[in-house]
């Protein structure tokens, strides 16, 4: 039988279910010259977009960005479209 360390270590990299989610887990896995984790500032700086756009791809209140938008996530936080695409909504 499994300890809990185990199943906890086991499943703690569970696939994101939403794009801000896994927009928030991309960013923040990242870190920036300091070493420190990336903010929203520094990602703004990165992808060119403004701080309240960035926050709201990564708090969900922005599900369907545009195609402008998501050619400056991808550049700004290194993910790949296929990757990002996995969370845009059908017939994007």
């Amino acid at each position: 039988m499994a300890n809990v360390s185990e199943l906890t270590d086991e499943h703690q990299e569970m696939a994101p279910e939403t794009l801000a989610e896994f927009l928030r887990r991309i960013r923040l896995k990242q870190t920036g010259e300091d070493g420190k984790k990336i903010s929203l500032t520094a990602m703004h700086q990165r992808c060119g977009l403004s701080v309240p756009v960035l926050s709201k791809l990564e708090t969900g209140r922005v599900t369907d960005p545009s195609g402008s938008t998501i050619k400056r996530v991808l550049s700004g936080y290194c993910v790949s479209f296929d990757d990002f695409a996995r969370y845009l909504p059908e017939g994007k």
